[in-house]
């Protein structure tokens, strides 16, 4: 598998975790809600 190193992170990425954790979201439940998504996505 080839390493890869990104330089910048993605300004809403970083706004959208931001405020997922304001409202007190955990790791777990943002990454559920965004790989639930995905498998959705996936089906359509």
């Amino acid at each position: 598998m080839k390493n890869v190193q990104y330089k910048e992170l993605d300004k809403e990425w970083i706004a959208l975790i931001l405020q997922a954790k304001q409202l007190g979201l955990s790791t777990e439940e943002v990454r559920a809600f965004i790989l639930g998504n995905q498998v959705k996505s996936m089906k359509s």
